[in-house]
């Protein structure tokens, strides 16, 4: 399976995206060290650069395999009938930008009124996102029955169920209850559902339509079911510790071991048959496999809460730059453009590298001098491979 010609446009809408999304990371590594212009916080930075990535870089390219995957069988104007769709997700997703630069989450004032606008964009999003999952579902009552099709299935679940929690946002916001544990609560829902959900069964299904799929000596579900539960369970470890209760860190150490399990069969099975080969799918299975290592430390009685901001971050981009970009890259440049790869997850490690040592976690005598700075600087790298592959996708118009 390969992405189309009509679908190379959203791709180099998504490496422009990725492009932004990575001067605005600099920006705000800039702005811990040196002033930044008047009416521009590091807040709102981080809400740009972070939504940017969600709206523009994650879901646009997933959801564009996942199109192509359910139409196979279909022609190629049933495959087009998706690009409305993810080209009005798009365009919102970059309205949505200065808005969240410049304002975040607070209100503009239009005239007498004052509307939080980037808040709204991100709900014609969401509504985006309602129109895509009725296109998939429409083909997917005549499309055949694979791995990967399950996987993006249980990944557009996850998705929709995400999207409840942010709504849940919007409305706490106009009622009079004052509790910082439901409001953070339900934020928090979104992203752990949109992550460990969304992202993780959605990338893992352009994995496995990549790969050759193996026979099972268990049941299919074992590879999803987890996955898309267990994403439900784990918001509470991105809470503050205090405000937890007992039940609730339970819950999450359950979603955490059902992610964890179902993780480690993909990795059995793709390691068993030979499916990692070559040195990017090998740095995919070995970020996998630091994934789940560090929830099952997590997990264990270690006092590692992965709430915990530094940490939090590093895994953010262990996920989401880590694992869903290189898959995006190497899963759609597939066997051409391989300097280009290559040098993309390069970058990609050291800025991983580099997240490492404000983790928290990091032995303070082995602390690298001005490190602030360095997190800067390495914040620019993945962006000259993202621009050398946004380039080579006009060459010939191919992939």
């Amino acid at each position: 399976m390969t992405l189309p010609k009509s679908f190379i446009r959203v791709w180099q809408l998504s490496l422009i995206s990725f492009i932004i999304a990575g001067i605005t990371g600099f920006l705000y590594r800039y702005g811990m060290l040196y002033p930044l212009p008047d009416g521009i916080s590091l807040a709102n930075i981080r809400h740009a650069h972070s939504h940017l990535m969600f709206f523009n870089w994650i879901c646009p390219p997933i959801m564009a395999w996942m199109a192509v995957a359910v139409t196979e069988k279909s022609d190629k104007a049933t495959l087009r009938s998706f690009l409305p769709c993810i080209y009005t997700m798009i365009v919102l997703g970059f309205l949505s930008y200065p808005f969240f630069l410049l304002y975040g989450y607070h209100s503009v004032a239009i005239g007498p009124a004052s509307l939080p606008l980037a808040a709204i964009i991100s709900g014609l999003i969401m509504i985006t996102w309602y129109w895509f999952a009725w296109l998939y579902y429409r083909e997917r009552q005549i499309s055949s029955q694979s791995l990967s099709l399950t996987l993006f299935d249980a990944a557009l679940i996850a998705l929709v169920i995400s999207s409840l929690g942010a709504w849940g946002v919007s409305v706490f916001q106009f009622t009079t209850i004052d509790s910082p544990l439901i409001s953070s609560a339900m934020t928090h829902f979104f992203l752990g559902v949109f992550t460990e959900g969304w992202v993780v069964l959605g990338v893992l299904g352009i994995m496995w339509a990549k790969f050759d799929l193996p026979k099972f000596s268990f049941h299919s579900g074992w590879l999803w079911i987890p996955l898309l539960f267990g994403s439900m369970l784990v918001f509470p470890f991105s809470l503050n510790r205090a405000i937890i209760t007992p039940e609730m860190h339970i819950t999450a150490n359950i979603g955490l071991i059902l992610i964890a399990i179902s993780l480690s069969l993909h990795l059995f099975l793709m390691v068993k048959h030979k499916q990692v080969a070559g040195f990017i799918w090998k740095t995919v299975a070995a970020i996998i496999t630091v994934k789940i290592i560090f929830q099952i430390m997590a997990v264990l009685p270690l006092d590692i809460w992965p709430g915990e901001h530094g940490l939090r971050v590093l895994y953010l981009h262990l996920l989401l730059l880590g694992l869903a970009s290189i898959v995006l890259v190497q899963a759609i440049h597939l066997n051409r453009h391989k300097t280009a790869k290559v040098v993309f997850v390069i970058a990609v490690l050291l800025v991983l590298i580099s997240l490492l040592f404000i983790s928290g976690y990091w032995p303070p005598n082995l602390m690298v001098p001005d490190i602030y700075w360095w997190l800067m600087v390495a914040a620019l790298l993945p962006l000259i491979p993202a621009v050398w592959l946004y380039v080579l996708t006009f060459q010939k118009n191919k992939l």
